[in-house]
This record gives structure tokens, sequence and C-alpha cells, in this order.
């Protein structure tokens, strides 16, 4: 009782040098962007949040808030009021301070709550350099001439012919059936490498085509696979399209740089460069299909959110679901098939990345292990890691379908 009064009587404030900026044309409920200039960090706000965020003055407690919530939008759970805040907070967009009898507002420390799964941030870590708006200004000057008609027809064109380059080898020679793929490690490795940076360029690129800013670049890894990142969070104020155009940027630049090494393998290679091209073909359209997955949080689940127009949709997917397995499913229910359909896949999909990550996992630690370990010892090691690692992928599909349940 007495936390709940501590709570009532902090002031909410809003961080200094921020700004909000509406999504162009954006369907159903409007979408907003809070911008931080100096930091820049993104939020994107509701109507709601947007109205927290205008009250939030320094002076007004929370109590005050969930009040004048209550007399906007005649809903009395404060829940909502508190997630809105705690989401700012998180993201540095806030600060507290307390207000003593006279309510003269006294600063106060907050400290973040502890999540309970503390193994989840050892997947996820990101390391970014910023201010590389001005090095990307300077790339796109240089690309400028890809962005016009003429250019992006001639690339499509050499796609859809290197598609079928790429059909015609394996039907005529699978992968699976030469030892190419044995002997070209390090040509994967540095197919990869530029794949990767190709992909990147292409969605910052893209970005500042649309005249928009891209503040961070960087590296990482999400589930212990090497990942890079540029931040293009500003094109989420621009229209619908842009939005879609460069998320598509990356895998479709993979396609073109796999379409162009397809035709020069099947017409234009000497001996002996065959091989290393359709290895560097066949890596550009791996990664163009993984990232075109709407159901891994890449670009391509980016293109159906912005398509849908459905912020959040994989959380909020999955959270319907949950309420209709608990009879409670009542809200949206213009959104109800949408939430169905996505829910249902990301549920399944989940649930095979899960299982496929335990069995290939599990063998491929385990063979590592076993060069310097007892069978048994090494097949313990392998099990335990895979286990754990997919545990964590199903823990984040059960906090989906069942959100604030767990503390």
């Amino acid at each position: 009782m007495n936390e709940m009064l501590t709570l009532q009587r902090q002031c909410p404030r809003r961080a200094e040098h921020c700004i909000v900026e509406r999504q162009q044309h954006a369907a159903d409920a409007p979408v907003y962007i809070l911008k931080d200039a100096v930091g820049s960090r993104y939020m994107k706000l509701s109507d709601e949040g947007l109205f927290v965020w205008q009250m939030m003055d320094g002076e007004r407690t929370i109590g005050d808030l969930c009040r004048s919530y209550f007399a906007r939008f005649q809903r009395a759970t404060p829940v909502e009021v508190l997630r809105a805040l705690a989401r700012l907070h998180e993201a540095g967009f806030l600060l507290l301070q307390d207000v003593d009898d006279n309510r003269r507002p006294r600063p106060t420390t907050v400290t973040r709550a502890t999540k309970p799964c503390r193994l989840l941030s050892l997947c996820t870590r990101y390391w970014s350099v910023p201010a590389v708006d001005r090095k990307v200004t300077t790339l796109y000057c240089c690309l400028r001439a890809l962005y016009t008609p003429l250019a992006q027809a001639a690339l499509l064109v050499v796609v859809c012919a290197g598609a079928g380059a790429v059909g015609w080898h394996i039907a005529a020679s699978p992968f699976w059936t030469t030892n190419a793929l044995q002997r070209s490690l390090p040509v994967w490795l540095a197919s990869l490498a530029l794949h990767v940076v190709v992909h990147e360029a292409a969605h910052a690129a893209t970005c500042k085509h649309f005249g928009r800013q891209v503040n961070r670049a960087g590296i990482g890894w999400y589930f212990f696979a090497p990942v890079a990142f540029v931040d293009t969070s500003d094109i989420w104020a621009a229209a619908r399209l842009p939005r879609v155009l460069v998320s598509a940027a990356g895998p479709y630049s993979n396609l073109v740089l796999g379409s162009m090494a397809a035709l020069a393998a099947l017409l234009v290679a000497p001996n002996g460069w065959q091989d290393p091209l359709w290895s560097f073909s066949f890596m550009g359209y791996v990664l163009a299909l993984v990232n075109i997955n709407p159901l891994l949080e890449l670009d391509g689940y980016y293109i159906v959110m912005d398509m849908l127009e459905v912020p959040n949709l994989r959380a909020r997917a999955l959270a319907y679901l949950g309420a209709l397995l608990r009879g409670r499913a009542a809200e949206e229910p213009q959104l109800r098939r949408v939430f169905m359909l996505f829910g249902a896949a990301s549920l399944a999909y989940g649930i095979a990345m899960g299982v496929g990550v335990l069995y290939a996992y599990r063998a491929y630690i385990g063979d590592i292990a076993g060069h310097y370990l007892p069978h048994q010892y090494a097949q313990a090691i392998g099990w335990g890691l895979a286990g754990t690692m997919s545990l964590m992928i199903l823990n984040r599909l059960i906090e989906g379908l069942w959100p604030g349940q767990r503390r």
C-alpha cells in the first residue's frame, strides 16, 4: 500500500530536446513518432500515448495522470498509463521526481526493474558507431543514379534473369551433389561479409533517398548469430511506401548481387571461377529468403507490419491469441482475422525453431566439445547449451501469449 502511494506521488516529466511528428498517411488510428533530437532515439505513440506524453509536465503526479486519462478516454484502469510510463522511462524519454506535501517536486532516483530471465541479455548484444549520417550521405551521392526509374527497371531485369539462371543451374547440377560447398569455406565467409555490407548499405542509402537520417550503424549478435544493422528509425514518420521500400532494399540488394554473380558464372566466367560465383550467388539468395521471412523479426516482418499499418504486429497477435485461448479476446474485432493468422503462424514457427535449435545446436556443440572432452561430457554440454537456447526462445513465446502475467 505504501509503495502504491509513493508511486502515485511521483511526477513524471518529459525529457528535453524531444519532438513529436505524426506518421504520414497512417491507416486506422493515427500514429505519432517521438524523437529525441540529441540522443537519436525514437518511439511510436498512439493517440493515448501522445496524451500521456503531453500531460507529463513535472507538475502532475501519476495519480493526476490516471484521473485525466479516465476523463479523456473513459477507461478506469491505470494499467495503460503505467505501461506507457514504463515504456517511456525505459527508453529514456521521461524523468521521475517525488512531490512533498506542499506539492513541490524533489528529484528522486529510480532504478530499473530486474527481469527474471537475465540470460536473455546475453543472447542479444549490439555495438554501434554513432554519427554516420554524413558518411551515408556521401554513399547515397555515389549511388544516386541507381534510384532512377531506368536503373531500377534494368536491375529488375537482372534479378529475373538471374533467378532463371540459378534455377537452371540447380536443376542441372544441384549444390548438394558436388563437393563445391565443402571446398569453399573461405569463399562462403567472404560472400557472407560482402552481402551483409551491401545489404545494410542499401537500407541506409534508401533511407537517405527519402530525405531521412541514418544515425547509427553497428554489429552484434542475436541468439548467438552474428548480425549487422543500420538505424533507419527516422523513416518511421514517412509514408507507408517509403517505409516498405527501405525495409525491402536490403534483401533486394542481395538478390541483385546474387543474380549478377549467377549470370556471370553462367555466361562469362572463365574456368575456375564458376564455383566461387555460384557460391556467392547462393549466399545472396539465402540471405534474401531469410530476411524476407515475415515470421522472423527481420525485414519481411517490418514490410508486413507497414503494409498492414499495424504497429507491434507480432506482440499484439500473440497477445490476442493468448487472450483467445483464455476466452477473453474481445478487443479490436476488425483485426481479429489478422491477429489469429499471424499469431498462430508465429507460435507454430517459434515452436519449430525451438525444437530445431535444440537438435541442431546439440549436435553442433556436442561435436565441437567432443574434440576435447569424453563423449558423455560433450553430449551433456551440447544438450545443456542447446536446451537453454530453446527454452529462451519458448520463453519469449510464453511471454508473448501472456503479457504482463509474469513479473
